[in-house]
């Protein structure tokens, strides 16, 4: 099944347990069409919710495991750590200047997966405000990728948002890549289907977390600073 099919059975599959849920409220003969409808605002509000936090937590899972195998104690060669990589002084511009990559391989849980979920979200957002005048590049095709939120969000963790911009500015002649080989435009394409839209809107504080597997994972990763 194709990602956009998945995502839209997914909603249609919410909405009509949703609605079998609440069939009792919504119809009830007593209730007003004021009252009805604001029933039916509630209940659209919270589909979109439900969706929004939904695909937020299939997005941080899949760039999780893109990053570091879900691994949230994972230290790569040259110094990122967490199971979505982030280099230190990414950290201590965000505000966990207590952080180090030394002080992490010696002890994991200094960093442990709630607070690596929280530092993802406040970069994901300070990267979004750099991106801010970017997002016009959204429905454009460059370099046969469809650029879209998601991806944006996904191509700046990877090299950051300077090197996302540069890759736009350019129309992807400049494309940057990590050690590894994996460039701007690997994740554009990659990350493109996830419906991250309302990012800054709803508070998306998933359940999702992530989980050790045991072992450290060195993988090569280029930083995610601006």
């Amino acid at each position: 099944m194709k990602k956009n099919s998945f995502v839209q059975y997914c909603r249609i599959s919410l909405l009509a347990l949703v609605f079998v849920s609440f069939s009792g409220i919504c119809t009830a003969p007593a209730l007003g069409y004021r009252a009805r409808m604001d029933n039916f605002r509630k209940l659209s509000e919270y589909v979109r919710r439900e969706h929004y936090k939904s695909e937020f937590a299939r997005f941080i899972k899949d760039l999780g495991k893109s990053e570091s195998g879900n691994n949230w104690q994972c230290v790569n060669l040259i110094g990122c750590f967490g199971e979505w990589q982030f280099a230190e002084k990414t950290l201590h511009y965000l505000g966990h200047k207590h952080i180090t990559a030394r002080k992490f391989k010696k002890d994991p849980s200094i960093f442990p997966p709630d607070l690596q979920l929280q530092a993802l979200k406040s970069l994901i957002r300070v990267n979004l405000v750099s991106l801010k005048d970017y997002e016009r590049f959204a429905g454009d095709t460059i370099r046969g990728v469809v650029i879209t939120r998601s991806g944006m969000i996904a191509a700046s963790h990877l090299g950051g948002a300077r090197s996302l911009k540069l890759f736009l500015n350019s129309k992807g002649r400049i494309n940057k890549a990590d050690v590894l080989g994996t460039s701007i435009s690997d994740y554009l394409w990659k990350f493109r289907n996830y419906d991250l839209d309302t990012f800054d809107r709803y508070d998306l504080y998933c359940d999702a977390s992530a989980h050790a597997s045991g072992k450290t994972i060195f993988r090569k990763s280029f930083s995610q600073s601006n």
